[in-house]
């Protein structure tokens, strides 16, 4: 999406830090890759069980021609990565008007 002359893309990442998220951009691709690990132990008179479960995830999604990555950042916060950089500028299509001419008749 753009929102006031930034390209943003928002990634919903819960549960994950800056520390399991990887991202890198080239001219014409942002991936965003990672690790998720959740350990849950639970604690009740008799027994005693754990649990883990893992998984990794890897997007890669292209960019608009023009985009300018030198500029890029990222920020987690709550779960959300979000990745900003200068949109691309649009430049106006400029246009005129061509005269059809009708060629000379042959003989």
């Amino acid at each position: 999406m753009e929102r006031e002359g930034q390209l943003v893309v928002r990634a919903d990442l819960p549960g994950l830090n800056k520390d399991n998220i990887k991202v890198e951009i080239t001219d014409d691709t942002l991936t965003i890759q990672g690790e998720r690990e959740q350990k849950q132990l639970e604690k009740r008179e008799g027994y005693y069980r754990s649990e883990c479960s893992y998984g990794s995830f890897y997007r890669a999604i292209p960019l608009p021609e023009g985009a300018d990555t030198t500029k890029a950042s990222a920020v987690i916060r709550d779960g959300m990565l979000e990745v900003t950089m200068p949109a691309p500028k649009h430049e106006e299509i400029r246009g005129r008007p061509i005269e059809v001419q009708e060629a000379p008749k042959s003989t």
